[in-house]
């Protein structure tokens, strides 16, 4: 009697039901293209932000986060390898070594008598060329030039080696493909770290800070310009998703347990980048969240009206002796029974909505700037929080704003409702 009297009083007036059920559909399809969006936008960054940079996860000698060091190395890195390659989760993983060098260019075509002319101090990144264009596609994000190859300087020390300079540095420098330049360093040995290159690229990694101090050699030529052979300072793990991250570290963690090594996510070496993101992600949930209290206010104004426009049929109800609590539950009721249309209405046309944002997204225009990286595009995804959690704000929403206007219902006073017109 009580669903079938809700379900009646729901339809019997449909003008008057339109409006709420509009009000919260429109809240549902809001917050469902929110979280669509705040969740796809979200792992488009940070995806691209270490597909293109760091990885997803890092292995060092433990404690080389906290003071990078030329000494704390990762020794037979080979052996690591294997280990990544066993699991499932990992994509691909990629050597590094890091130091810290002095740059002095020689323009192209002058004499070799000739004082270089200009120096900067910067940060050298030794990669495996295959290996690292595997990972992060490092190719495609040269301007002029071209990758890095094998060379003479991989095996004798005092070859010319191959160098690839951030674009912010070859400004710094005046220097361009085909130039020739010295690096002066220390090796781990103690020994002088000096060689002479030929820029064979520019490279432009879309963060202005990195390219401005950072330049790239292969990996066998650093450890031989650093005496590091066999030895590494970081491996850089890809994984498939986002969402195994933490599983993965975890695990790789349990199998490097007998080595003097850490395992960290990119949560924890980018961790500027993490909270810059978990920040963002709160402002959004406070949209969301004022999305959400806005269409409740809208409910409850027109419950609360319509419960004032039916006060001579509560008062008829009151005087056949309908007890309050019937009356309040019938009005809860009415507006779940909305709530669970809205819920429906909602999901198909977020559905709609979020399957055109994750397949077209949203072109920037300009271009977001985020921690250096520009992001031209994002996109939205589709998970179960789009849909499962505007639900439940909504049919808490009906709950909880249909409760006052029914608690009123519940007392109106027969006599006086009866001689209403």
């Amino acid at each position: 009697m009580l669903v079938k009297l809700a379900w009646r009083n729901v339809f019997r007036q449909k003008r008057r039901t339109i409006l709420p059920l509009l009000t919260m559909t429109g809240g549902f399809f809001l917050s469902s293209i929110s979280i669509g969006w705040m969740d796809g936008s979200y792992s488009s960054i940070i995806m691209f932000f270490t597909n293109n940079r760091t990885g997803q996860i890092q292995v060092h000698h433990r404690g080389y986060l906290e003071n990078p060091s030329i000494y704390s190395t990762v020794n037979d890195y080979q052996a690591v390898g294997a280990l990544l390659d066993s699991i499932p989760g990992v994509r691909v993983w990629t050597p590094r070594i890091y130091s810290g060098v002095l740059l002095a260019v020689r323009p192209q075509g002058a004499g070799s008598g000739n004082v270089f002319s200009n120096s900067a101090a910067a940060s050298v990144i030794g990669i495996d060329p295959a290996m690292e264009e595997a990972a992060t596609c490092f190719s495609s994000r040269i301007e002029s030039g071209e990758m890095l190859s094998s060379s003479a300087a991989d095996t004798f020390y005092a070859a010319t080696g191959q160098i690839i300079l951030g674009r912010e540095l070859s400004i710094i420098l005046d220097a361009s493909v085909g130039d020739s330049l010295v690096m002066l360093s220390q090796a781990a040995d103690g020994s002088s770290a000096d060689r002479m290159y030929v820029i064979r690229g520019i490279i432009s990694s879309g963060n202005a800070d990195i390219d401005r101090n950072t330049c790239y050699i292969t990996l066998s030529d650093a450890q031989i310009l650093f005496a590091l052979q066999g030895k590494v300072h970081e491996i850089t793990v890809m994984t498939r998703s986002l969402g195994t991250v933490d599983k993965l570290t975890d695990e790789i963690s349990a199998g490097l347990v007998d080595k003097d090594l850490e395992t960290d996510s990119w949560k924890i070496f980018a961790r500027e980048f993490y909270n810059g993101m978990k920040a963002d992600e709160s402002s959004l949930k406070i949209m969301i969240f004022v999305i959400v209290l806005v269409a409740a206010m809208g409910v409850l104004n027109t419950i609360l009206m319509m419960v004032l426009e039916r006060r001579r049929e509560f008062g008829v109800m009151k005087a056949l002796g309908t007890r309050p609590g019937f009356i309040i539950k019938m009005i809860v009721l009415e507006a779940n029974i909305m709530g669970i249309i809205s819920v429906i209405a909602g999901s198909i046309l977020s559905t709609a909505g979020l399957l055109f944002l994750s397949k077209h997204g949203l072109v920037m225009d300009p271009p977001l700037d985020y921690g250096g990286t520009v992001f031209r595009e994002m996109i939205a995804s589709i998970t179960p929080e789009c849909y499962w959690i505007p639900a439940i704000c909504v049919i808490i929403t009906a709950s909880t704003v249909s409760f006052l206007p029914a608690l009123k219902a519940a007392h109106t006073k027969a006599a006086k409702a009866l001689r209403t017109i």
